[in-house]
């Protein structure tokens, strides 16, 4: 892991691990799992059974063998991660945070990697028995009742064995009208599990919630949300997107509150709350100047700009505006007959442009907090707005200089009778 994601993972799995614990449960869902830092860090650190469900079966592959390396090198991890714990703590200042505490035991559950499918539909796995048969392949695949199959690994699982901590990789997509409850039971049985997430992506967030609300098994939910462009809106339509591939179920807003009033955003505003002022000595990037002065070429020379026009970050690498501008015109397949020299021309006649862009942006990022707090506050005006729950809290779990989007929603339900 890289710094961000190890700040990110040791502050997460620790308030996870400490809210289970007070909670007292033993079972977790992390859901978005992608490569599995977290769940095999609350499963192997704070000996938790995580089922880690993402919707990409690479990710789930990956999040496996990550796992396997990791137990057969933890103990020397622990010891390495031990020692620089303590140098750390001889030179850190005492207003930052400490490393969350390592244990030095290992608990050795089982690990599964659990593939769900139904000829490309999101299938619903209940907690009746299971048929079970292999494949040509040699893989098992249990068939319930409905005729689903699920596709498991070589080790078997008994799902009665709750002494000790289970990891299981779960390859499906869960839209927020699907129950939870139908993955879960299989392995967590009736047992009670908290839901986690840690930048859940776009929808992915206020799905999260949903399922929270709708699952009696789930008590607990900590999840820090991310990618708020990629969210769908109730009353804006993505311009971008076509409108048979719209979202059938929007996840802004999600509570009556704002939905009664007809909030809406617009993908600009998302766009703008991703950006952080922290940590960045400019918001300004010059390839933003290029970008705009190059639209200007292009309609003194050619008289039009096309909105399907798509150049993507060819900035990135170019080293002058003339470079940018040559590689523009040949990734639009538009013949120029400019020189270098009134490229150049273009340049002086507008530098004092550059600067007023650079304050413009400046003053526009400083509006990027409130949109991220509108869209938040939203979430947790939905988790409110149920009779279910009976605590509801924002929380700064992260430095913002290491990991931006730092805000986790935290949230309690009554306990299912």
């Amino acid at each position: 892991m890289n710094e961000k994601k190890s700040h990110e993972i040791g502050i997460m799995s620790s308030v996870c691990s400490t809210l289970a614990k007070r909670e007292r449960l033993r079972h977790v869902v992390d859901i978005g799992s992608g490569k599995g830092y977290l769940a095999t860090t609350l499963y192997m650190q704070y000996q938790l059974s995580v089922i880690g469900i993402d919707s990409q079966i690479g990710n789930t592959h990956g999040a496996l063998r990550r796992k396997q390396r990791l137990e057969k090198q933890y103990k020397g991890l622990v010891k390495r991660q031990q020692e620089r714990t303590d140098n750390s703590r001889k030179c850190r200042n005492s207003e930052h945070l400490s490393e969350p505490p390592v244990r030095e035991t290992v608990m050795r559950g089982e690990s599964h990697e659990v593939t769900v499918s139904s000829e490309g539909h999101k299938v619903m796995v209940n907690s009746e028995s299971h048929k079970v048969k292999v494949n040509s392949e040699g893989h098992k695949v249990k068939v319930n009742s409905e005729g689903h199959k699920v596709m498991v690994n070589s080790e078997s699982h008994n799902a009665t064995e709750d002494d000790k901590p289970t990891h299981i990789a779960l390859t499906a997509f869960i839209g927020p009208n699907d129950q939870l409850d139908k993955y879960v039971e299989p392995y967590f049985q009736n047992n009670q599990f908290m839901l986690t997430g840690l930048h859940t992506c776009g929808d992915l967030a206020g799905s999260m919630s949903r399922q929270f609300i709708h699952s009696p098994a789930c008590t607990l939910m900590v999840g820090v949300g991310c990618c708020y462009h990629l969210i769908s809106e109730m009353f804006c339509a993505n311009p971008f997107q076509p409108k048979e591939e719209a979202s059938a179920t929007p996840q802004f807003p999600l509570s009556s509150f704002l939905r009664d009033k007809h909030v809406k955003l617009g993908r600009n505003c998302r766009m703008l709350s991703m950006q952080s002022r922290i940590g960045q000595d400019s918001v300004f990037d010059v390839s933003l100047f290029w970008r705009a002065l190059l639209q200007k070429i292009l309609f003194d020379v050619h008289g039009y700009w096309r909105k399907d026009w798509i150049l993507g970050k060819i900035a990135s690498r170019c080293s002058s505006f003339r470079e940018y501008v040559r590689k523009a015109f040949h990734k639009l397949h538009i013949e120029s007959q400019l020189t270098d020299a009134q490229i150049d021309d273009y340049v002086h006649q507008h530098a004092h442009v550059e600067n007023k862009m650079a304050m413009f942006f400046q003053l526009r990022t400083a509006l990027s907090p409130a949109i991220e707090s509108v869209i938040l506050l939203d979430r947790c005006l939905y988790l409110l707005e149920q009779n279910a729950t009976t605590m509801v809290v924002i929380k700064k779990l992260f430095h913002p200089s290491k990991s931006p989007r730092c805000y986790a929603i935290i949230a309690k339900k009554k306990e299912a009778r």
